[in-house]
């Protein structure tokens, strides 16, 4: 039996220092990839003339439409059976392509199959990486949870069955990649392995690393997902359970990002941004803030003041109540 061929498709925005990498991480392969179509997102820098450099290397160019529209674009000008998409700041391990290629043989009815990879900074040093546990039973519901699929470079899609899905939605560019996964295993199965097959990279240009983008993307995503819930009871929980982790993962990153904003009075009106983005998606987090920082004040400005030598009076016993009362109408308040 033939070997199938693989397609990888690398999206690119100013990112030509990092691209070098990516192709010559494709070009590592044990299995070759018998197509390699670079999509330059309307880059300011070098792109177009490093993906030219490769062989065998194609590259496309539009004007700036966003990451997922890149993807779709290099997707539309494939035929490889089966695909991967690798964003240009990540690299995949010399395996990658054959394990995908043995996994996704090994399960023919699946539409993708998925798994590990290595957390990397900025320079391409490995970092400590703690892998998700493995899904056990319903993957739509794990989903729901969590985007166990960290990044789409440790996913292998296969084309025959997956193809009229295979599209990733510029309305939630910045998480359309979780989108996809949800849309795909609502109507077929998927299978997860624990190989290493990507280096996933962490930096301050990435935009995984802008939380008001994140928590509102993520978000949509998951309030999309609402239609479905009925299907099976402990859809809602999950989902319910999704909401929090995101919102408490991204939330808690704007709400320390606020802290330091208000510490420089020239930076009020980003304050005033990152608020209203927390307002519209974390609202109960970001009532619990004000308040804390209200009755923080409070605190401070009704704190007598004493000689070095005299007594400290011994804590009132219902003073912790009374404060725990007055967070819980500052939220309502807010809330409403």
């Amino acid at each position: 039996m033939s070997v199938p061929t693989v397609t990888v498709v690398i999206p690119c925005f100013n990112q030509a220092h990092y691209l070098r990498e990516a192709l010559d991480s494709v070009r590592a392969q044990t299995l070759p990839a018998s197509e390699v179509v670079v999509v330059d997102d309307g880059s300011a820098d070098d792109t177009a003339a490093v993906a030219r450099k490769y062989p065998n290397v194609r590259c496309i160019q539009q004007r700036n439409r966003g990451l997922a529209s890149a993807r779709n674009a290099g997707a539309a000008h494939t035929t490889g059976d089966y695909v991967v998409f690798l964003d240009a700041d990540d690299r995949l391990r010399p395996d990658a392509l054959a394990i995908g290629v043995r996994e996704l043989l090994a399960h023919p009815a699946c539409a993708l199959v998925w798994g590990r990879c290595v957390r990397i900074d900025e320079h391409g040093t490995e970092l400590p990486t703690v892998p998700p546990p493995p899904v056990a039973g319903d993957a739509y519901e794990a989903l729901l949870r969590n985007n166990f699929i960290w990044t789409p470079a440790v996913a292998m899609f296969r084309r025959s069955v997956c193809g009229p899905f295979l599209r990733f939605d510029p309305a939630v560019d910045a998480s359309a990649d979780y989108e996809l996964y949800l849309r795909i295993v609502r109507h077929f199965p998927i299978h997860g392995h624990t190989g290493t097959v990507a280096e996933y990279r962490l930096h301050r240009a990435s935009m995984s690393s802008d939380a008001s983008l994140m928590l509102a993307s993520t978000m949509a995503v998951l309030r999309a997902q609402r239609p479905y819930l009925t299907r099976r009871r402990a859809y809602s929980r999950a989902y319910d359970q999704g909401r929090r982790s995101w919102q408490a993962h991204y939330g808690q990153q704007l709400l320390r990002r606020i802290d330091e904003q208000a510490a420089d009075p020239r930076r009020w009106r980003d304050v005033g941004a990152t608020m209203a983005v927390l307002a519209r998606y974390y609202p109960r987090g970001l009532a619990r803030h004000l308040a804390r920082r209200v009755l923080h004040g409070r605190d401070r400005r009704r704190a007598p003041v004493r000689r070095s030598d005299a007594p400290e009076a011994p804590p009132r016993p219902e003073d912790g109540g009374r404060a725990a009362r007055r967070v819980g109408r500052a939220e309502r308040d807010f809330v409403s």
